[in-house]
């Protein structure tokens, strides 16, 4: 029982952002004591659903699927709704511990060590889309790879960066940063252009931008990044990119 549960704590944050129901087989669903004494009930997974039961202490209520924050439960009448994770972490397993359920919050983002996240924007006035995954190796700073594909009128630009992330005030709920990396660009032109070249040169950037904590381990982050493109030519380019997006903490 115990185990089941401590496999419940991993695979429902992992697997709760899209939403999933356990199939199992009824026999298989973790089981959990209220502790507390009552917990409230709500019709959907979100505070703005209406409370429309309390199950007292005592009661036994089955796992059944997690949303972000919240947990769909079954009694032993068979009556379904959505507790939240913070509550369910008050609960009891069958050996009369409480159970292990992650709970995110604010604390684990100050101290979070691993980060992914998806952005859009523009560089240089052409539509941008960004994937990267960030390491902590302190509070204040942070390692990130990025990859990202510019579709412009003229050609399709493909950018890979690695970059260095400082951010001075890791406590603040919504903490600026700055970066400063290097990279490599790779310009596709149309093939509509009446002399198309294809290159590919190495990039340096500067930034700086803004990370805003939202709820459970979902952030915004958003930023501005200045390019400068080393190219063979007697001048370099620049380059001024923007983006915003959702990431999501480990």
């Amino acid at each position: 029982m115990r185990l089941a549960l401590l496999l419940l704590s991993f695979i429902l944050p992992v697997t709760g952002w899209a939403g999933w129901l356990w199939d199992s087989g009824e026999q298989a669903l973790p089981k959990v004591q209220v502790s507390e004494p009552f917990v409230e009930w709500r019709s959907g997974p979100a505070v703005g659903y209406p409370v429309f039961h309390t199950s007292e202490q005592g009661e036994w209520l089955q796992l059944l699927q997690r949303k972000t924050g919240w947990i769909k439960v079954r009694d032993e009448r068979g009556r379904e709704g959505w507790i939240s994770v913070a509550a369910i972490a008050q609960t009891r397993d069958a050996t009369g511990e409480l159970v292990q359920l992650s709970v995110p919050s604010f604390e684990e983002f100050r101290n979070r060590r691993w980060e992914a996240g998806l952005m859009m924007g523009e560089f240089q006035g052409a539509a941008v889309t960004s994937a990267y995954g960030g390491y902590g190796m302190t509070r204040n700073l942070s390692a990130e790879l990025w990859a990202s594909q510019v579709l412009g009128s003229a050609s399709e630009l493909r950018l890979v960066n690695a970059n260095l992330v400082h951010q001075p005030f890791p406590h603040w709920r919504v903490s600026p940063f700055f970066t400063l990396g290097i990279g490599h660009i790779w310009v596709d032109p149309k093939v509509t252009l009446a002399e198309p070249e294809e290159r590919d040169n190495t990039v340096g950037h500067a930034g700086l931008g803004v990370r805003a904590y939202i709820t459970d381990r979902y952030f915004i982050r958003a930023e501005v990044k200045d390019y400068k493109i080393f190219t063979t030519r007697s001048t370099n380019e620049e380059a001024t990119e923007w983006k915003i997006g959702l990431s999501i903490f480990f």
